[in-house]
């Protein structure tokens, strides 16, 4: 069902952010950041989080562009790693290593969750410890119902002028304001938390704790991934919600685990060591049907189907939708009329880019290039080809888009084709030449 007020601009002093993640933290921070124009005592903004701080199968990794938006990112004393090195691994087994131009700092989300809200705390905002699971109308403005699992048994009622859904793909609230994601728009994602400090010290004897790895599978849309933390390794996989079942995720992962030597640490992960979660892809028709806001309310991050279909990406787009929806709210002097504004700045911004890879997604993973899949074409020419190598190098960081990609694609395939026959060439003699040294030796032996 939308709810609508036709003609009402009714003036907001208290907005209801709920979900206090990254897109509904920064949204805090920056609705009451100083530069706003308008002090923190003009409005009233509370995020409503049951959880404050949670993990979630998630690597956790920030890329370039992230950090260099965000500095405090970098900047902050939280736990983070800073890594540099980063491989790619075919479906067919070949790699690609190479070290980054610029870090991805990763955190762990719980421990960036946190960092977030303490900074939407110290801007002025009320951070309420419970779940809202219920949201309507009320005198031209919004009435939010609390669970009664916080509040002793009984349940509690809040009011705002404006509402931010922040809450996550897969909230029940999302149909008070637009329809659900059909199963399509989300990729099932399952992982483990691994420790660093194995028994025989292999982890950090082989640089594990260092490298980023991502391994792709032959037509299978997603990937396994391994990303280091500051005392753990979060391990985990993620598929096209609809063509994979959970079972099978399991068996690609721990695959992916005992070929790279992660399997010892699901048994001792931290806490509960199984972790499973529905993060939002869009398919194209998903795209087209997107909704970002109405009279009074407004949705961001993964509640809005904000993440990159390709590579999953969706923390920098939470944290960006947060502060584009704020930057809308201060521009329309908080009188509600947001939804025109927001929604164009989200498509000028980065919404183009991620309608485009939607429809780019399924020839990733599942396309088929001179003979070869996609992903291993693409692994196979940035370990040939300088030009390959940095177009991996600005998607990692996020500062090439899709529209360009296709330019750059075609300016580096011939190289790229040059250099792979040329090494495929140099390999055939390098083992012919071998094995004539290897027969030449073994003649005077066979002779005595």
């Amino acid at each position: 069902m939308r709810f609508s007020m036709p003609g009402v601009r009714k003036p907001v002093k208290h907005i209801a952010i709920i979900g206090g993640g990254p897109a509904g933290a920064t949204a805090a921070e920056r609705l009451l950041a100083p530069n706003s124009g308008r002090t923190s005592g003009d409005i009233r903004v509370t995020v409503f989080e049951e959880k404050q701080g949670w993990e979630k199968p998630c690597g956790g990794g920030l890329p370039w562009k992230a950090l260099e938006r965000y500095p405090f990112l970098l900047e902050a004393t939280d736990e983070h790693r800073l890594v540099r090195e980063a491989e790619l691994v075919a479906g067919d087994g070949r790699a690609v290593r190479f070290s980054l131009r610029r870090p991805l700092a990763i955190y762990s989300r719980a421990t960036l969750n946190q960092l977030l809200l303490r900074r939407a705390v110290h801007a002025g905002a009320e951070i309420v410890a419970d779940r809202v699971v219920g949201v309507c109308r009320d005198r031209g403005g919004w009435r939010l119902r609390g669970s009664s699992r916080f509040h002793r048994g009984k349940q509690a009622d809040y009011t705002a002028d404006y509402v931010i859904l922040a809450a996550g793909a897969r909230s029940a609230l999302r149909g008070s304001f637009a329809p659900p994601f059909a199963p399509r728009d989300f990729m099932l994602t399952f992982g483990y938390y691994a420790p660093l400090d194995a028994p025989d010290g292999s982890v950090r004897e082989r640089g594990l704790d260092r490298l980023l790895r991502v391994q792709f599978f032959e037509d299978f849309e997603g990937y396994a991934w391994a990303f280091p933390r500051p005392d753990h390794l979060s391990l985990g996989i993620c598929g096209k919600a609809g063509e994979n079942r959970m079972s099978a995720l399991q068996e690609r992962l721990r695959a992916f685990m005992e070929t790279f030597g992660y399997g010892h640490g699901h048994s001792r992960a931290r806490g509960n060591p199984v972790f499973s979660h529905l993060l939002p892809a869009l398919s194209p028709d998903g795209w087209s049907a997107m909704r970002l806001a109405g009279d009074g309310w407004a949705m961001v991050g993964d509640a809005a189907g904000l993440v990159d279909p390709v590579t999953g990406e969706g923390i920098y787009f939470a944290m960006r939708s947060g502060e584009l929806l704020a930057e809308s709210l201060r521009a329309a002097s908080f009188n509600g009329d947001s939804a025109p504004r927001y929604a164009d700045r989200v498509r000028e911004d980065f919404g183009r880019r991620l309608a485009l890879g939607a429809r780019l997604a399924p020839l990733f993973y599942h396309g088929d290039f001179l003979g070869q899949p996609s992903t291993t074409r693409l692994v196979q020419f940035a370990a040939r080809s300088a030009a390959f190598a940095g177009l991996l190098q600005d998607l990692i960081e996020g500062s090439q888009s899709y529209s360009g990609l296709a330019s750059r694609l075609y300016r580096g395939f011939g190289r790229a084709v040059a250099g792979t026959v040329v090494g495929a060439i140099r390999d055939r003699l390098k083992g012919a030449v071998t094995a004539e040294n290897t027969e030449a030796a073994e003649k005077p032996r066979a002779a005595a």
